[in-house]
């Protein structure tokens, strides 16, 4: 790995002496993909300030349901100076979490926003009324999309799923939200039809290629007959990466083979939902930019985050793949850095694909 780092940085600074351009003057020989941006059009009441996702941070860590009259009400506490700052001030209520876990944890909750933003909603699928239902969040996590859901569904029961509980001792105080340490591969600890939601998001680099079928039909015998489930995963390539890009995707790409993961998974899922019995109401597709290359200003800010999102994900997982792939500290550094300017050099983005799907009455 890290001699073929190398060498594609070697490649591409030899390609930038000869001729730099980027995917603007390339015209009907470039060889980016165009992606869907349609969705921007319905989300003009949104727009992120250079603060607003540190404000929007703000906001959820002192959102709180509705008081009980005989319940003492407490204060909101001061803004902190970052997600993470968030989390570290807490006692935890499973394990303590080390420094990598914790800048994990603020990775995914400023993806949280991203998506969030993005979407206009926390979900996708239609509902009337959430009263008496019961939502069930796949993978919970850092617990933001459980918390911001029992938080805007008062009289919705809310539970996160995952092999490790989060870490807010005070989410337990909020009385529609349960968060249950549980392997999702084996029988959830809930009956047969009583789940009105389900939802999944970028669980796919922890589900086999043969779990998925198994998990889908565990979703499907709780259930209850017209429930609904929505799943939102992201492609593991980027699109439109560079060369340093395409090296290292090259080699995640073996990585989930070797871990026996479906790298292809957004072609096969409808037809796991299908299999399973599920009627597939609608798949979407949402593009997110990579840098600040789009001309959009909504688009370029979001762009700015995701980057900043890729950004992080390297650095996290930077000892794990300098011990795998045996690449030097300098050049994986190097490699970062190439990658971060090809996201704007090559116009490159995300894509997110969501299914959502009904169980028959």
């Amino acid at each position: 790995m890290g001699n073929q780092t190398s060498r594609a940085i070697d490649r591409k600074r030899e390609s930038r002496r000869i001729r730099r351009r980027s995917t603007v003057t390339l015209g009907a020989q470039s060889h980016t993909s165009q992606g869907n941006y349609n969705w921007i059009d319905e989300n003009t009441a949104t727009s992120l300030s250079a603060n607003g996702i540190n404000a929007a941070l703000a906001a959820a860590a002192q959102q709180q349901p509705s008081a009980h009259p005989n319940q003492q009400v407490v204060p909101p506490q001061p803004r902190r100076k970052s997600i993470t700052e968030f989390f570290t001030k807490r006692k935890l209520s499973f394990s303590r979490p080390t420094e990598e876990d914790y800048r994990e944890y603020d990775r995914l909750q400023r993806q949280h926003y991203l998506l969030k933003s993005a979407r206009k909603s926390n979900s996708w699928v239609p509902m009337e009324s959430s009263a008496d239902k019961t939502f069930v969040d796949v993978g919970t996590g850092n617990g933001i999309w459980a918390l911001e859901m029992a938080s805007q569904h008062a009289q919705a029961q809310v539970l996160g799923l995952d092999i490790r509980l989060p870490p807010e001792q005070n989410l337990a105080s909020m009385k529609n939200l349960r968060f249950i340490r549980t392997d999702i591969h084996e029988r959830w600890p809930m009956s047969d039809a009583a789940v009105d939601l389900i939802f999944q998001r970028n669980m796919a680099n922890h589900i086999k290629k043969e779990q998925w079928k198994t998990l889908l039909e565990e979703m499907y015998r709780v259930l209850k007959p017209g429930g609904s489930i929505e799943l939102l995963e992201l492609d593991p390539c980027h699109h439109n990466p560079g060369p340093v890009q395409k090296t290292f995707e090259e080699f995640s790409r073996t990585h989930w083979e070797e871990l026996e993961l479906d790298y292809d998974f957004s072609n096969a899922i409808k037809g796991y939902l299908e299999q399973v019995g599920f009627e597939v109401i609608e798949q979407r597709q949402l593009d997110i930019p990579i840098g600040e290359w789009p001309e959009e200003s909504e688009l370029k800010q979001f762009g700015f985050i995701n980057k900043e999102t890729q950004k992080a994900y390297l650095r996290n997982r930077k000892q794990e793949l300098i011990n795998k792939w045996g690449i030097p500290t300098e050049d994986y550094d190097l490699a970062v850095q190439e990658i971060m300017e090809e996201f704007e050099e090559y116009h490159g983005f995300s894509r997110f694909t969501c299914w959502m799907a009904k169980k028959p009455l």
